[in-house]
């Protein structure tokens, strides 16, 4: 272990290095679901602290009115946030943004740094996610408990090691450096995701190029021997003139059937492995099988149940071998392209609003336990194109699915070393240098 000095969450606050923890508003005003409003300032609770970062994409809003109304959890940027109530142990930095500070839940505290010259505030960040520090708040807030629960009275009497500020210095910007690796291959996976998804929407939803050749216009970004694939105008059925009029069921197969024995050691994914807004499932468990949807790699999963469906939690899997069959919840719907559609299709489809629409309207059940219909979804209606118009699109998509996969692949190596190098900086183990040197050699 480190020789560095240790002090409480008290002491920095006495000696005027960090301000004093202040969480969300309790009791009558705080903030309530009716309170919500589509746009406004975030009002962040411990769910929306994901991978370091604020979820201010997907956290809920109240009005910038009505959050100058409240006494406190104004969170700045450069504020250290940490969830201390039932989900125990998350978290994130305020990042610059667009919205003047986010407000807090009652879930979460803001560490604010004020004296930089002693304490680096992503030095913070990482601290709290040190293991030594994580046990002694667990065990005092009783994880594990769905009462768990550390007030900022039982919080100011947390330790904190603070090595020199050069020390902190360098642990924050090595661990930084793969972070922000980490964090420019989501964005860009995100983008190419959105490329994708554009391209199936442009092709097989809007008729973008069909209207464009019918206007005697060339189509955008296409080049001319992929243009000419597409007819220049529509027949009666209101379709492309020699595209079909079929099913979902003609161009994707819905939980096909799969082979795994009871007991069998398969990876497993859950429903918290479905992103809300990307392709790719974190990586699995392995478990032993016992019942489930059984699946492999490049098949999509959709959430059947809600809220994920409406939330769009979908995820392509991607990482197995070709003869290894994967296994997961029973609220995921399988979808697999059927042969001669391209792989990236069935995602594509399951991420479109207009497919969600209509998969929504498809639930059956009682209030609450409501759930989407596999059989009803395959019956829904598709454009069927001409299999060169679908063969283009598979040489347009796969390279950006490798792409987003290759990004995938590197965050995993990337998320472990940087957990491996995490615990062994803060206890003093390894020296910053030897550090970098590993950082440097994959960053």
């Amino acid at each position: 272990m480190s020789n560095w000095p240790n002090f409480t969450v008290e002491e920095l606050i006495t000696r005027g290095i960090i301000e004093r923890p202040i969480d969300g508003n309790h009791g009558s005003i705080h903030p309530k679901s009716t309170d919500y409003v589509d746009d406004g300032i975030p009002f962040v609770m411990a769910s929306d602290l994901d991978k370091g970062r604020v979820n201010t994409k997907e956290c809920a809003f109240i009005s910038e009115k009505h959050a100058n109304t409240l006494r406190k959890g104004f969170a700045r940027t450069g504020d250290v946030l940490l969830s201390h109530k039932a989900t125990i142990g998350r978290v994130a930095v305020v990042r610059r943004s667009a919205y003047p500070f986010v407000m807090l839940s009652p879930q979460v505290t803001y560490y604010r740094v004020t004296n930089s010259s002693v304490l680096n505030n992503i030095f913070l960040y990482y601290y709290f996610q040190s293991r030594d520090f994580l046990d002694v708040l667990e065990q005092w807030a009783g994880s594990g408990s769905t009462r768990a629960y550390l007030g900022i009275t039982g919080q100011k009497k947390l330790p904190i090691s603070l090595p020199p500020i050069q020390i902190q210095n360098e642990i924050a910007a090595t661990l930084g450096a793969l972070d922000d690796k980490i964090e420019l291959n989501r964005k860009t996976a995100a983008t190419l995701e959105e490329m994708a998804r554009a391209l199936y929407r442009s092709w097989f939803v809007d008729f973008d190029p069909v209207r464009a050749r019918a206007e005697g216009r060339a189509p955008a970004h296409m080049d001319a021997a992929t243009a000419a694939l597409f007819p220049d105008s529509f027949g009666e059925d209101g379709l492309p003139e020699g595209w079909a009029d079929g099913s979902l069921k003609d161009l994707i197969d819905f939980n096909p059937k799969e082979r795994l024995p009871k007991g069998t050691v398969a990876p497993y994914f859950d429903m918290k492995a479905l992103p809300t807004n990307g392709m790719i499932a974190d990586a699995p468990l392995l478990r032993e099988f016992s019942s489930g949807t059984k699946f492999r790699s490049m098949d999509t999963l959709l959430a059947r149940i809600t809220p994920c469906l409406e939330n769009g939690k979908t995820a392509m899997i991607e990482g197995l071998s070709d003869d290894v069959v994967a296994w997961g919840s029973t609220e995921f719907i399988v979808m697999r392209p059927r042969s001669g559609t391209p792989v990236a299709l069935p995602y594509c489809v399951a991420r479109d609003p207009l497919f969600r629409e209509a998969a929504i309207a498809t639930m059956t059940g009682s209030s609450g336990r409501q759930r989407a219909d596999a059989d009803a979804i395959s019956e829904l209606a598709a454009a069927i194109p001409q299999r060169a118009v679908l063969d283009a699109f598979g040489r347009m998509v796969d390279p950006l699915i490798k792409r987003i996969h290759a990004s995938g692949h590197e965050n995993r190596t990337l998320t472990t070393l940087r957990d491996t190098l995490l615990p062994r900086l803060m206890s003093g183990e390894l020296r910053v240098g030897a550090a970098r040197e590993l950082v440097e050699e994959v960053a």
